[in-house]
């Protein structure tokens, strides 16, 4: 483990060339939670790294981060079936996602602590009005306080919510998630729509279902409209739009994204461990 009073001298060694030196700093980090954010923050002006040191730092990091979503990865007995409307597992898997994808280094909330801020922010500023599924996607949508990362789409950071919050980018599904799990803690339904190829939230406003786009803007789209307009959707689109999608399906499309993302700058896939790791998260989804 690493101790308050080792961390420093470990710190001073991050230039050191020397092969023993480098080989010693893999096993010493690697035998950590692969965060040290609440360590270095707690050192201060003691340490200063340089933007190199820090980016080697979160490297050798990395391996500790792997061990720990793997260790405490809880799907249970059949899969992502069996998670039907858990929202605590939900969440908890997706805070050990965010957690991996951090950096390690920086300090910031919990995800749940994220969301709850989120949730107090929006109910601050609509202390006068009624709160309503409709009003909270105005809120975080149309107003752009969260925005389609359209620059970065596959970015990984994409899939970690407490990324999404601190920068207001994200993909369609983290998008629509951070509106399911914003909603919850506000008491208004929201709910997400598995619609091939993009994923959107699915909301009761003006006496009707209707979707949300909150990768754009959080563009309304009346079901009915989809369905009198498109007689040719295929049955997969129609139960999309029908029917809320499960919580375990949201997590495996999290991780189909992440696996996506790794594959498209991975020079080896059979090589890469971080690939592999999420391929055999989402097979325990499957089983």
């Amino acid at each position: 483990m690493i101790t308050d009073s080792k961390l420093p001298y470990l710190l001073k060694l991050l230039d050191d060339q020397e092969p023993v030196i480098q080989a010693a700093l893999i096993t010493e980090f690697a035998d950590s939670s692969g965060d040290l954010s609440h360590e270095l923050t707690a050192l201060g002006n003691e340490v200063d790294l340089s933007p190199q040191d820090r980016a080697k730092l979160s490297h050798l990091l990395l391996p500790a981060r792997r061990h720990t979503l793997m260790s405490e990865w809880q799907i249970p007995a059949g899969g992502k079936a069996a998670m039907a409307e858990d929202r605590d597992s939900f969440e908890y898997h997706l805070r050990l996602i965010s957690d991996y994808l951090h950096d390690g280094i920086s300090l910031r909330p919990s995800l749940s602590d994220t969301l709850d801020l989120l949730a107090e922010e929006f109910s601050e500023a609509h202390q006068d009005a009624l709160s309503s599924a409709n009003t909270l996607r105005e809120w975080l949508f149309v107003s752009e306080k969260f925005k389609g990362n359209k620059t970065h789409y596959y970015h990984t950071q994409n899939s970690d919510l407490c990324w999404v919050v601190d920068t207001g980018l994200g993909n369609p599904v983290s998008l629509t998630t951070l509106f399911i799990l914003v909603a919850r803690r506000l008491g208004i339904d929201v709910s997400g729509s598995n619609y091939p190829g993009h994923f959107l939230a699915r909301i009761y406003h003006d006496n009707q279902n209707q979707l949300v786009d909150c990768f754009h803007k959080g563009k309304l789209i009346p079901v009915k409209k989809i369905l009198s307009e498109h007689k040719e959707i295929s049955q997969g689109a129609k139960a999309a739009i029908m029917h809320p999608t499960s919580l375990g399906d949201i997590l495996a499309r999290f991780l189909k994204n992440i696996e996506h993302a790794l594959k498209l700058k991975s020079k080896s896939e059979s090589d890469d461990p971080d690939l592999q790791l999420f391929k055999n998260l989402l097979a325990s989804l499957d089983r």
